[in-house]
């Protein structure tokens, strides 16, 4: 047998990628029940190891033109490109990523790019979340971001966004009572409950909704080279046009 062997194995709740050498073995592990399709891991990969997820109409049927939340769920597509240095497993706001090593999980300050310093500290908050379906939830935010609505470019018909929002921050508008009165497709209904994830970006098959992120909360010191362009990544979602700080 040559080393590393490296294998995948992709179950309905879970994809699990391993890299075995000749006296220890890494695993990467994305629990798809807790992720919330918000894309941080596609942005952050530094090999691009991680897509978005088949989304749009790539991946629906013509009746069923609009995405779900199943259909930005990432996948990890290319194993040999993954160098399992944990980026996406730290910067992952809903713990849907595991890093382990010979069979023992490692934990987010004993990653090796936090522990190098290589990354600054995320400043998080554990946030309690609910969302439209009631499912409530813990995540971490170190994000703060503004949601835009184009309305003349959201699709009617399309509820994406307000499906996938983990936090209940985003609703489908109500049909007004008279054909001559305006309403709006989509409603942000509670900014403050907002958690910057960027799922309502990723999943928008139109870009009419679009976040920016507006502040990433961090401390510490951090190698730069490396730091400042994960930084870009991170704030550049799929449809905002992100001003680089």
């Amino acid at each position: 047998m040559s080393f590393p062997k490296i294998s995948r194995k992709i179950e309905s709740s879970q994809e699990t990628i391993t890299i075995q050498f000749l006296t220890e073995n890494r695993e990467l592990i994305l629990n798809k029940e807790k992720c919330l399709g918000c894309g941080t891991c596609f942005r952050v990969c530094p090999k691009e190891a991680i897509n978005r997820g088949p989304i749009g109409a790539s991946r629906r049927a013509t009746i069923q033109k609009f995405p779900t939340k199943e259909d930005i769920i990432p996948e990890i597509y290319n194993v040999n490109k993954c160098v399992f240095c944990g980026t996406c497993v730290y910067f992952c706001p809903a713990s849907a990523l595991t890093l382990k090593k010979n069979g023992v999980i490692v934990n987010l300050a004993d990653i090796e790019i936090v522990k190098q310093k290589v990354v600054p500290k995320l400043e998080f908050e554990a946030k309690k979340i609910k969302d439209s379906k009631n499912l409530e939830r813990t995540i971490k935010q170190y994000s703060k971001a503004e949601i835009s609505v184009i309305d003349e470019q959201c699709p009617r018909g399309c509820s994406t966004c307000a499906t996938v929002c983990p936090s209940g921050t985003i609703a489908i508008a109500k049909k007004p009572e008279h054909g001559w009165e305006f309403s709006k497709n989509v409603e942000v209904v509670d900014v403050d409950a907002c958690i910057a994830c960027g799922a309502c970006d990723n999943a928008c098959p139109t870009g009419a909704l679009q976040l920016k992120i507006t502040e990433v909360k961090t401390s510490g010191d951090y190698n730069a080279i490396f730091w400042d362009d994960l930084f870009k990544r991170l704030k550049h979602l799929r449809w905002s046009n992100i001003k680089e700080a």
